[in-house]
């Protein structure tokens, strides 16, 4: 009988204590939501005043369908998740989980695109036509780097049996931040 004596005071000790947390805890304001992090800004890439076709790509043109094709090129800016092209229409790889992968395959010589928010890609390139050419402006670390972030790029769009591609200037993709 004494040892049942001494488990009910317990108890009855243990239920005290848990009434009156429940009453502190009651009588506490709410803890506050944890502040969502706003989305990081684009990084962007290209500008609409420099958006246009280099001399060197004009130049290039050298039949009237090819003069077509630049003549139907116009000025666009594109919103989205850059992606590597190969892996993506591959494997559909894209997101955070990718970056160590699609940066490689860029660094390695893989195109870049630009995955916008309707599912669309559009795949990313130097503009100017003889420097790209030549392997006179290197861009790969550069948009490696960008691998499932968000950017926003400004340059001449093309589309073509279904493939739309913009070209940007190879220094402003260089020296975007």
């Amino acid at each position: 009988m004494k040892r049942r004596g001494i488990v009910t005071l317990a108890f009855v000790c243990v239920l005290g204590a848990l009434s009156a947390f429940l009453v502190i805890a009651a009588d506490a304001p709410p803890a506050a939501a944890p502040a969502a992090t706003a989305p990081a800004a684009p990084v962007s890439l290209g500008s609409p005043d420099t958006a246009k076709w280099t001399e060197t790509t004009t130049k290039a043109a050298a039949t009237d369908a090819q003069k077509a094709v630049l003549a139907g090129g116009k000025v666009t800016t594109i919103t989205g998740e850059l992606v590597e092209v190969s892996c993506y229409l591959q494997l559909g790889k894209k997101g955070e989980a990718h970056i160590p992968c699609g940066s490689d395959c860029i660094r390695h010589g893989q195109p870049a695109g630009i995955l916008d928010a309707a599912g669309k890609l559009t795949v990313l390139f130097v503009e100017e036509h003889d420097p790209r050419r030549k392997g006179e402006i290197d861009v790969k670390d550069k948009l490696a780097s960008l691998v499932a972030k968000q950017v926003t790029a400004t340059g001449m769009l093309t589309q073509k049996d279904g493939y739309a591609a913009l070209y940007v200037q190879g220094g402003e993709i260089a020296a975007s931040k």
